[in-house]
C-alpha cells in the first residue's frame, strides 16, 4: 500500500491532485477558522449594532412619550427577549423591563452607562449582577422630562452564541458540500488535465520500447508543441535507426564475406564474431556473444597471443604456429574506442597454413627446378670439355660418343624447359569459350606416341565403347587437353616394360572421362598421395633412366583443375596403374 501511494504521489496526476488538495485544504482551513472566532465576533458585532439600533429607537420613543418609563420600555422590548433599562444621571435605575428598579444598585459606575451619560454610545459585556448570566450591554444617551438619562438595552450572550452556532453549523455543512464538490471536481479536472500528458507518456514509452510507428496524440497549447516535438523525434529516430540497421547489415555482410575470422572483444568477452569464425573454430554452445576468452576453443598459443593483445593501444600483428595440428595463424589486433568504460579490441585471425604450405612448395619448386636445370647443363658442360679433349687427342670416335651424350642431355634440358613452360601456362587463368573434341585430341595424342610404344614393343589401344555413336566435347582448352594426354601416355609407355597401354573414353550428361591404363610396374600405395606433386619421383633412378622430368602428373593435375575438372590415380605394384581424368562436358 505504501509503495502504491508513493507511486501515485510521484505520478503527474498525483502531483496535480496533491497540489489541488493542498489549495482546497488551505481554503477549507481558512473557511473553518472563519466559522469560529471571526464568525463569533461578527455575530457579536451584528448584535451589538442591533442592540444599538433598538436602544436609539427606545431613547427617541422615551423622550417623546407621556407614558411612564417602565411601561414604555416594556412595550418596546416585549416579545424580543431583550432587556431595557433607564438610568438617571446620578446612576439611579428609573425603570427596567425585567427587574424591579428598587432592588437594583446604582449604575453610575457601569461602563456603558457612564459613556451614555457623557453623551456617547457605551457598550460592555459582563455577567449581570441581578440575573447572574453573561449579557451584552449597549447604552445610548436620551432625555426624560428634560433631564439627561441613559437608555440601555441588553441581550444574553447565550442567545448571541446560539446565533453564531447556527451560522457555524450552516457554514460547516456548506464547507462539507464544497469539499465534496471540490474533491469530485479536482479528480475530474486532474484526470482531464493528466489525460493528454499520460497519452504522450504512453507514446514516449512505446518509442522507448522500440515502436517507432506509434501515433503521437495531439494536445492543447504547449502539449501540442510537445506532441509535434515528439513526432519530429520519432521520425528522426526512425530514420537514424534505419540508417544504422542498414549500416549494421552491410557491416555483417562484409564481415561474413571475409575468409578470416573476425572477433570484437569487450574486455575479455566476445561481443561480435563473423561467419568465418564459426568455420575456423568451434562455436560455443551458448553462441559467441558474451563468451569469455578462456572458454573460446582457441589453441593455447593462439589464445595467449590474443590475450596479450586485448589491452593493446596500437595495432599489432603476430604469427602463431604451428599448433599440434600443424596449423599457422596470423593475428591482427586493433584497439577500438572504449564503450561504457570497457576497452574494445578488434581481433582478426587468419589461417595462413595454406600460405605457409604454398611458400614451402614454391621454395621446393625453385630448389628442385634449379637442381633439375643444373644437372643437364653441368653434364653438357663436362661432356663438351671431354669431347674437346678427345678431339685434340685425335680420338674421333670418343669425341662423337661425347657429342651424342651432349645431344641426349640437351634433349632432356629441352623437355624440362618445355614442361616448366607448360606448368607456368597451366597456372594462369583459362580463357573463355574453349571447346575440344576429345576423340580428335586422343587420336592426335595416340598418333604422336605410337612410335615410342612400338619401340618399347607395347600395344597401345583406344576403347570408346562407352561413348559409341556420340559426340564427346569438353569445355577444356585444346592445348590443356593435349598436355594432359601427352604426359599420361608418356608416363604409361615409360613405366611399362611389357604388355599394353589402353585409353578409355566415356561420358555422361555432364562429365567426360578419359582413363589411361598400363600394365607396368605399378606404384606403391604409400607414394600415391604425393605423385601429383611437382618433381616428386617414386624411383629417382628409374626416372633418370626414362628421361622423366618429375612434372608429368603435376601437369596433368593442373590441366584438369584449370578446366574445373579433376584427376585420380589407382595402382597395384606388379599389375599396373590407371590415371583417370574427369573434364566438364560441352553441350
Amino acid at each position: 500500500m505504501a509503495g502504491r501511494l508513493r507511486t501515485l504521489a510521484g505520478s503527474f496526476r498525483g502531483r496535480i491532485v496533491l497540489g489541488y488538495a493542498l489549495i482546497v485544504l488551505l481554503l477549507a482551513g481558512v473557511w473553518a477558522w472563519s466559522l469560529y472566532e471571526p464568525l463569533t465576533q461578527a455575530a457579536l458585532d451584528q448584535q451589538r449594532s442591533h442592540l444599538e439600533s433598538i436602544a436609539h429607537v427606545s431613547a427617541i420613543a422615551l423622550s417623546e412619550t407621556s407614558a411612564s418609563p417602565a411601561a414604555e420600555i416594556r412595550s418596546l422590548v416585549a416579545g424580543t427577549g431583550l432587556r431595557a433599562t433607564v438610568v438617571a444621571a446620578d446612576g439611579t435605575v428609573l425603570a427596567d423591563s425585567a427587574q424591579d428598579p428598587a432592588t437594583m444598585a446604582n449604575h453610575a459606575t457601569r461602563p456603558e452607562i457612564a459613556a451614555a451619560l457623557r453623551g456617547a454610545v457605551g457598550t460592555d459585556t459582563r455577567v449581570s449582577s441581578t440575573q447572574g448570566v453573561a449579557q451584552m450591554y449597549v447604552a445610548v444617551p436620551s432625555t426624560l422630562d428634560g433631564a439627561r438619562v441613559a437608555v440601555r438595552v441588553s441581550e444574553p450572550l447565550a442567545t448571541i452564541n446560539a446565533i453564531a452556532d447556527n451560522g457555524r453549523r450552516t457554514g460547516l455543512l456548506l464547507l462539507l458540500g464544497a469539499l465534496a464538490i471540490a474533491v469530485y471536481a479536482g479528480l475530474r479536472l486532474s484526470a482531464l488535465a493528466a489525460e493528454p500528458v499520460l497519452r504522450l507518456r504512453d507514446a514516449a514509452e512505446s518509442m522507448a520500447a522500440g515502436d517507432l510507428h506509434t501515433p503521437i496524440p495531439s494536445g492543447p497549447g504547449e502539449l501540442g508543441e510537445l506532441a509535434t516535438s515528439l513526432e519530429t523525434l520519432r521520425d528522426t529516430m526512425r530514420g537514424t535507426i534505419t540508417e544504422l540497421e542498414g549500416g549494421q547489415a552491410t557491416l555483417h555482410a562484409v564481415l561474413d564475406g571475409l575468409q578470416d575470422a573476425v572477433f570484437v572483444f569487450e574486455g575479455d568477452r566476445v561481443a561480435l564474431a563473423n561467419r568465418a569464425a564459426g568455420a575456423l573454430f568451434r562455436v560455443p554452445a551458448a553462441g559467441w556473444r558474451g563468451t569469455v576468452l578462456a572458454d573460446v576453443m582457441f589453441p593455447a598459443s593462439l589464445a595467449a597471443t590474443v590475450r596479450s593483445n586485448l589491452a593493446c593501444e596500437t595495432t599489432n600483428t603476430a604469427e602463431v604456429g604451428p599448433d599440434p595440428e600443424g596449423r599457422y595463424y596470423r593475428v591482427t589486433a586493433v584497439h577500438l574506442s572504449p564503450l561504457d568504460g570497457s576497452p574494445r579490441t578488434l581481433v582478426v585471425v587468419a589461417d595462413v597454413t595454406e600460405v605457409r604450405r604454398l611458400d614451402a612448395v614454391r621454395r621446393d619448386f625453385v630448389a628442385n627446378a634449379s637442381h633439375e636445370l643444373k644437372t643437364p647443363t653441368s653434364a653438357i658442360q663436362l661432356l663438351a670439355e671431354a669431347a674437346g679433349h678427345a678431339a685434340e687427342d685425335g680420338d674421333t670416335a670418343q669425341a662423337m660418343e661425347f657429342v651424342g651424350q651432349i645431344d641426349e642431355e640437351a634433349d632432356r634440358l629441352r623437355r624440362l624447359v618445355v614442361d616448366l613452360l607448360d606448368l607456368s601456362r597451366l597456372e594462369r587463368p583459362p580463357g573463355a569459350g574453349g571447346v575440344t573434341d576429345m576423340r580428335l585430341a586422343i587420336a592426335n595424342a595416340l598418333a604422336a606416341h605410337r612410335s615410342a610404344a612400338a619401340a618399347a614393343d607395347l600395344q597401345i589401344t583406344l576403347d570408346t565403347t562407352a561413348a559409341a555413336n556420340d559426340d564427346v566435347y569438353t569445355t577444356a582448352d585444346a592445348t590443356d587437353v593435349a598436355i594432359a594426354l601427352d604426359n599420361l601416355l608418356a608416363n604409361a609407355i615409360a613405366y611399362t616394360e611389357r604388355g599394353s597401354v589402353t585409353v578409355r573414353l566415356s561420358a555422361d550428361r555432364d562429365t567426360v572421362t578419359v582413363a589411361v591404363s598400363d600394365t607396368g610396374m605399378g606404384i606403391p600405395a604409400e607414394h600415391l598421395p604425393r605423385v601429383f606433386e611437382r618433381f616428386y619421383r617414386v624411383d629417382a633412378a628409374r626416372t633418370r633412366v626414362t628421361g622423366g622430368t618429375g612434372l608429368g602428373l603435376s601437369l596433368v593435375r593442373n590441366a584438369a583443375e584449370r578446366s574445373r575438372g579433376s584427376v585420380e590415380i589407382s595402382s597395384q605394384v606388379g599389375i599396373g596403374t590407371t590415371v583417370t581424368v574427369h573434364l566438364p562436358r560441352a553441350h
